[in-house]
């Protein structure tokens, strides 16, 4: 059982409130449109010709189109074209009988419809009486001869039998072309919503796609712009999916990138069933390749899951029997796991030395690593401060202060691995497990109202349960994780007539995301850590936690703690109209998306960040420590923290809508050519908070009323600024700036305006050159979104943050103590009530009242071609996205005033950063901000546009990105025959971006390749029957034990390999040719991934915040590890009955146990080392995906 924000009941109210209302209104919407649109649907569509035996087209004949195991029919009527269609056919197989006057009576069985499939199926009739029956044979066709989308289908096949961790169908997405995974490797199970769908797909982001269930969205929202999958159904209730990653039709919206349509069985005229059990145990698995290098032996951990599945017709014995007309279906899967999990990167914790004061060890590395003692510390000339080294480089223990010296101690003073000299990675630790309890359900139930109406339901809930990164085993750190799923679908069917189709659809889609620390964290006593009883009192018990401890190169503990349920509401409904040689869908969509949210972050029980302000020298302004190792633990003994506060946190309640219409007109040109036409229109409501919560924007003409006592003070200071101040006179310092908010001045609560121009016209052609090869192109536009998917309210006011003052004159007086750290009392949060004056002396992000809505254009032309049972494709895939969202921060400091030196300039840095008298020094009583508590302030600071603020970051976005792609893809396919299927892809692509600002303050973003470039994908998956037994071309004549012995093996496998994506780098100086850098593919190992000569790596002469950076951020040359992985599965199926088999599964999960590394180190200034942990270095505690894991199952399948 989890302890702590529990399960939401603190939103019900509001849920069910907002759920009774949006259902009243979609229900009004559903009943009083005859035609809408749907979106992304799972159904499919057969169409053909009827045709006599000269070839001519035959109008008027009678076409039913029948599922035989559910008693589905569709009564339809050759047009004058001799056409007929039978639309929204769920995946199965059909027949066709055609009877026509003066012809014998025509009947084509086994016609199998998959995921979205337009088949196209001529019916050739024999004159004759219509009492004799001709059976049609032809093969069902292979070639996409009806539009141009680009796509795959995984079928049922595929999702049965190939090899998958934990049986999570979502992993097969990446056999399609053109798709490139982002996600972590590791978290690869069916409760890991962001990352199993973590695949951009055409040159779109990851989680920007769509993901739908019986063509129902099925997503949530992680972080801003992250589209989910909600909810994951089990491997054996899934028929098959469809991944687009190129749609052309106007009925495909709400998203930039692809859509991952799946559709779930159906019960039957007959009853199956399946149950199943599969394992994996630490014998089963290989070591970790760190684990191995460090001589580790492999940890203890431990997977089993169990489900199963039951369907068939609904039947109550004497009462009613469900037949042709009413079918079930339930599944259930369970999982039990605990495995390995390590999220931090530092893999370091304090040495054992230093819990004792000792930090001599660090001189080694050099002087920078020397240990200062702030209690010295003196001011000297241009403005700057100096300190005295502590001898030794130890603290002494009389030094020490109570609460840091506690929270010390619930570090480990057991090393887990060797660090280099200085500590670093002397705790890699993949013994951490993460343990999880997971159980997933779904109920289904079709109904059949007669031939022209049919309808179905379906619930669908999961929960999830962990914990993990418990490193330390106490409350310091480790999280509690939940997911809470809920989705329901209504779907109803009615043919109007044998043109006219209607299709209506309801669905609801819940999912809550919840965290908090340790149960032994939840309530903490902070008093036992030293701190005072007023500072406990300002936490308040229901909000105690572990306080928050960034401790600077170290293992630290941040942990936002909260609980979001986010709720989506859609109806739709889909008119199809066949006319003619076209055919003709309309109609709208409407989607309702909310999410609330409750905190308790242990920042609201403090945040105390220690790095090296206080412990470095000789100068305040002196280079640190790499990555203040060493100097933060010295801060925490010493009780003075680089910076600190205590966060006033509001929940939220949010929400905004989205409207979709189209019309798509598929057009029959000629036998030969097809021709899609359509044009969608999306308009998307603003967010809005239901109670204003939030900041609306930010007015930056508005003066502020303490700006005229400002530049009093200023004009009675300048003059005795040391070395002067040109770049500000006094009548400059203006105090510009200020916040606006929801639901004053006039606004009605909308946070921001939407394009209503949204209009984005679709286009496909497939022209068929011959029986085997098919020509296909196709453009179209796509918009993103704006509202709740985009990302949260702003709560500047109603979450409000006051500073620790530790000291007003740059520490040579220090005005309190870690254990009191706000003497003056912490402030509540006003909201708006303080207006314009909000959020002085702080950063915040303010919304851009104009948004524009992100656009991808993509366009496509390829080539399928047919060779016996193989299908091979060529595809030219492009697009282009425009109005990609870009952050900017408008209070940096301007270009005019970077320095343009290529090395570092400490002079001007000196100048910039050198103490001067602050003019806005108690300007604000009680604000406890440093621009109005602190007696000195900087240039560089008064140089800010709005110094009103201070420096800090006032971000809004800007739409100014772009990104461009180009791919060539390649695929081979062969559905299931003869034994054996197979379906090969590789993509070659390129894929820029410039969405990032290289400078703060440069104008545009700057050009580049991006960060999801991987420009090489190969993937190739198959299932092998093997030829033995009964009825196979091998031993088909043995007896049955033998028979039971040597039939029903298989073999199936996939292999998958993706180039690594381009570094990131810091700016850094480099004294040569960056192609000099990147090392032959064969020379790349983890103790050497690039080559580190020429870059600058001393900390003292490493470029500094106010210099303009040329360095780019990433070289499509220089890449990270790549992936490469094969899974083997040995399958064996067993009869035991007619209709009941035993599977047994040996499944390899990366069967070659290739690692897949993470980054190499990319801070410059760390030395390499024999630990592997300096710059151009591999080291962690686990690699990024798993060594080779074993996994077995048994199934019993009826």
């Amino acid at each position: 059982m989890l302890v702590g924000l529990g399960d939401s009941r603190q939103f019900q109210k509001w849920e069910i409130e907002d759920t009774m209302k949006v259902f009243s209104i979609l229900a009004t919407l559903a009943l009083l449109t005859s035609a809408a649109a749907w979106s992304q649907d799972t159904r499919g569509t057969i169409s053909g010709r009827v045709l006599d035996p000269s070839g001519s087209v035959i109008p008027g004949a009678s076409v039913t189109v029948t599922n035989p195991e559910m008693g589905i029919k569709a009564a339809l009527t050759t047009n004058a074209d001799g056409i007929y269609r039978a639309p929204l056919l769920s995946p199965g197989m059909y027949q066709i009988e055609v009877t026509a006057q003066g012809f014998k009576k025509a009947l084509r069985s086994a016609v199998e419809v998959r995921v979205a499939d337009r088949l196209v199926v001529d019916i050739p009739l024999e004159i004759g009486a219509s009492e004799q029956q001709v059976t049609v044979t032809s093969e069902v066709p292979l070639l996409n001869t009806e539009t141009a989308s680009v796509g795959t289908v995984i079928d049922s096949k595929r999702v049965a039998d190939l090899p998958l961790s934990y049986g999570n169908p979502f992993l097969l997405i990446g056999l399609t072309a053109g798709v490139t995974f982002n996600g972590s490797v590791r978290l690869d199970r069916p409760f890991e919503p962001t990352h199993i769908v973590n695949f951009s797909m055409g040159g779109t982001s990851g989680l920007l796609n769509d993901v739908t269930i019986d063509g129902a969205p099925t997503t949530s929202r992680a972080n801003a712009n992250q589209v989910t999958a909600s909810y994951v159904p089990p491997t054996d209730i899934v028929q098959e999916f469809k991944v687009q990653t190129a749609t052309f039709d106007a009925q495909f919206g709400q998203t930039q990138g692809g859509v991952t349509n799946i559709s779930i069985k159906s019960g039957t005229n007959q009853f199956h069933g399946t149950a199943n059990y599969s394992f994996q145990r630490p014998s089963f698995w290989a070591n970790d390749f760190f684990l191995n290098k460090t001589g580790t032996p492999r940890p203890n951990f431990s997977f089993d899951t169990w489900g199963g599945s039951f369907s068939g017709p609904v039947r109550i014995p004497k009462l009613y029997n469900g037949k042709n007309k009413t079918f079930f279906l339930f599944g259930y899967e369970g999982i039990h796991d605990s495995r390995p999990r390590h999220d931090d990167t530092t893999n370091t914790v304090p040495t054992p030395a230093m819990h004792n004061g000792d930090f001599s060890a660090l001189l080694a590395a050099g002087p920078s690593y020397t240990i200062y003692d702030p209690a010295t510390r003196v001011a000297v000339a241009g403005g700057r401060f100096q300190e005295t080294a502590f001898p030794n480089n130890k603290i002494p223990t009389n030094r020490f202060d109570k609460v840091g010296a506690a929270i010390l101690g619930y570090y480990p003073t057991t090393e887990k691995s060797q660090g280099d000299i200085t500590g670093v990675g002397n705790y890699q630790d993949a013994g951490t497990a993460e343990k999880a309890k997971y159980w997933n359900g779904t109920w289904r139930v079709d109904q059949n109202l007669g031939d022209r109406q049919r309808f179905f339901v379906r619930y669908s809930t999961y929960t999830r349960n962990s914990t993990y990164n418990n490193y330390f085993d106490n409350p310091f750190v480790g999280t509690q994780f939940w997911f809470y799923s809920k989705t329901a679908v209504f779907d109803h069917v009615y043919t109007v007539s044998p043109t006219i189709v209607v299709n209506s659809r309801y669905s609801y889609n819940r999912f809550i995301r919840g965290s908090d620390e340790p149960a032994s964290a939840v309530g903490f006593d902070i008093g036992s850590l030293g701190f005072s009883q007023q500072f406990v009192n300002q936490v308040g018990k229901d909000q105690a936690r572990f306080p928050r401890i960034n401790l600077t190169g170290y293992i630290s503990n941040g942990s936002t703690n909260e609980n979001r349920p986010t709720v989506n509401h859609t109806v739709a409904s889909t008119l199809t109209k066949s006319a003619g040689k076209q055919s003709i869908r309309t109609g709208f969509e409407y989607r309702v998306y909310q999410q609330a949210d409750r905190f308790a972050s242990n920042q609201q029980s403090g945040q105390f960040t220690f790095g090296s302000t206080w412990t470095k020298g000789p100068l305040d302004n002196s280079a640190a420590s790499s990555n203040s190792i060493g100097q933060s633990v010295a801060e925490l003994l010493l009780g003075l923290p680089d910076s600190g506060s205590i966060t006033r946190q509001s929940d939220y309640i949010e929400q905004s809508g989205a409207w979709g219409f189209f019309v798509q007109d598929d057009w029959k040109v000629s036998p030969k050519l097809t021709v899609n036409l359509g044009v969608r229109y999306e308009l998307e409501t603003p967010l809005h908070e239901r109670y204003n919560r939030s900041t609306l924007g930010f007015d930056t003409n508005y003066v502020q009323p303490i700006s005229a006592a400002a530049q009093a003070a200023y004009a009675s200071i300048y003059p005795t600024i040391s070395g002067g101040f040109p770049q500000l006179t006094p009548s400059q310092l203006v105090l510009r700036g200020g916040m606006t908010f929801a639901g004053q001045n006039g606004n009605d609560g909308s946070l921001y305006n939407t394009p209503k121009n949204n209009f984005m016209p679709r286009a496909g052609i497939a022209y068929q050159l011959d029986s085997k090869t098919v020509l296909r192109a196709g453009s179209g536009m796509f918009a993103g979104f704006l509202g709740q998917r985009r990302g949260d309210v702003l709560q500047n006011g109603f979450t409000q943050n006051t500073n620790l003052t530790l000291t007003n004159d740059n520490g040579l007086h220090f005005l309190t103590t870690l254990a009191n750290p706000f003497p003056n009392g912490v402030a509540d949060a006003v909201g708006s009530a303080a207006g314009l004056q909000t959020y002085l002396g702080q950063g915040f992000t303010y919304f851009n009242q104009n948004p524009k809505l992100p656009i991808t254009i993509r366009w496509e032309a390829g080539l399928q071609r047919q060779f016996k049972n193989f299908v091979f494709e060529a595809n030219y895939v492009g697009s282009k996205s425009n109005h990609l969202e870009v952050t900017r921060n408008i209070n940096t400091l301007p270009a005019q005033y970077l320095s343009t030196l290529r090395t570092r300039d400490d002079t001007y840095n000196n100048l910039l950063t050198a103490s001067i008298p602050n003019p806005m020094y108690n300007l604000v009583p009680g604000n406890s901000q440093g621009i109005y508590t602190g007696t000195t302030t900087s240039r560089q600071t008064l140089l800010s546009p709005f110094p009103a603020f201070g420096s800090n970051a006032i971000n809004t976005t800007e739409y100014t990105g772009y990104s461009w792609y180009h791919s060539a893809q390649f695929t081979a396919t062969k559905r299931f025959a003869k034994g054996y299927t197979l379906i090969g892809s590789y993509t070659f692509s390129k894929w820029q971006q410039a969405v990032n600002l290289l400078n703060a303050s440069d104008p545009a973003p700057v050009r580049e390749i991006s960060d999801s470039d991987a420009p090489h994908r190969i993937n190739i998956s198959g299932v092998w029957s093997l030829p033995f037994g009964r009825n196979r071309a091998l031993l088909n004549n043995t007896n049955g034990f033998v028979s039971r012995l040597v039939g029903g093996w298989e073999i199936s496998s996939i292999w998958s390999i993706q180039s690594g994506f381009a570094l990131p780098w810091g700016n850094m100086i480099y004294y040569g040719n960056p192609s000099d850098i990147v090392l032959p593919l064969d020379q790349r190992t983890p103790e050497h991934w690039f080559n580190v000569a020429n870059f600058e790596t001393a900390s003292a002469k490493q470029l500094l915040g106010n210099q303009v950076r040329t360095w780019p951020f990433r070289f499509s040359t220089i890449r990270g590890p790549r992936q490469n992985n094969i899974d083997f599965a040995l399958i064996k199926d067993t009869r035991i009955s007619e209709g009941k088999d035993i599977q047994f599964r040996l499944e390899a999960l990366n069967a070659g146990n290739h690692p897949y590394f993470p980054n190499p180190n990319m801070t410059v200034t760390t030395a390499q080392s024999i630990k592997d942990t300096g710059f151009g270095q591999i080291s962690a505690s686990t690699q990024s995906n798993y060594a080779r894991r074993l996994q077995m199952a048994l199934r019993f399948v009826f």
